[in-house]
């Protein structure tokens, strides 16, 4: 009888035990599971630090079929022209990170970056344009003031945080959507992305990356 009881007990704990494993291995980080905004086209993508960041973006959009707009110089005012032509931007998403070699290609310093970033975001939210805040090129990009200048400049002005795992390791990414109040989902390959994308544009509604 005894043995029946702890068997019984021994059985009901793994089965909790595995239900927990595939809850943790199916769901991604969302901060509290706080609710996702509403993504939406026209897309564009720009970079903060001119990583390659918003290129891969912009390669994952494609490839699966997503029209995104792709400017790693782009400015306050291609957002106006966007505006002004009738077809205005309805999603930005600002990859962080800086490449010395990507800004000194550009003839660009982190200042010049900082100070375009923050003209188009204040442009954005005047056209009511939903920032997303993207990390997408792991630690690497988390390495000296320069990223952390970029970092610092796009995060709180993000509406919804997308973060490679690796750049979380420490969970600061985490613990900066919990204090800002903002939508986290992470992933653990940029190539992933493509199937977050799917969801969040709703082009396909079988991503587990992401649940509301």
């Amino acid at each position: 009888m005894l043995r029946t009881k702890l068997l019984r007990v021994c059985s009901l704990f793994l089965s909790v035990f595995i239900i927990c494993v595939f809850a943790i291995t199916q769901t991604s980080f969302t901060t509290e599971q706080l609710p996702i905004p509403k993504v939406e086209l026209p897309l564009a993508v720009t970079t903060c630090g001119q990583s390659p960041g918003a290129l891969m973006v912009w390669v994952l959009c494609k490839q699966i079929k997503l029209p995104c707009d792709r400017a790693d110089l782009l400015k306050a005012d291609d957002l106006k022209s966007k505006a002004e032509s009738g077809n205005p931007y309805k999603t930005l998403i600002i990859t962080t990170g800086t490449s010395m070699k990507g800004m000194g290609a550009a003839g660009v310093d982190i200042d010049y970056e900082v100070a375009r970033i923050k003209a188009v975001i204040e442009e954005a939210k005047k056209e009511g344009i939903l920032i997303i805040g993207a990390h997408i090129e792991g630690m690497a990009r988390r390495v000296d003031e320069t990223d952390a200048a970029s970092i610092a400049t796009v995060i709180p002005e993000s509406k919804l945080l997308l973060v490679r795992e690796d750049s979380n390791e420490d969970g600061y990414f985490t613990k900066a959507a919990e204090e800002l109040n903002i939508p986290i989902i992470t992933f653990k390959e940029t190539l992933d992305l493509g199937e977050v994308f799917k969801k969040l544009f709703n082009i396909e509604k079988d991503s587990h990356f992401l649940k509301k």
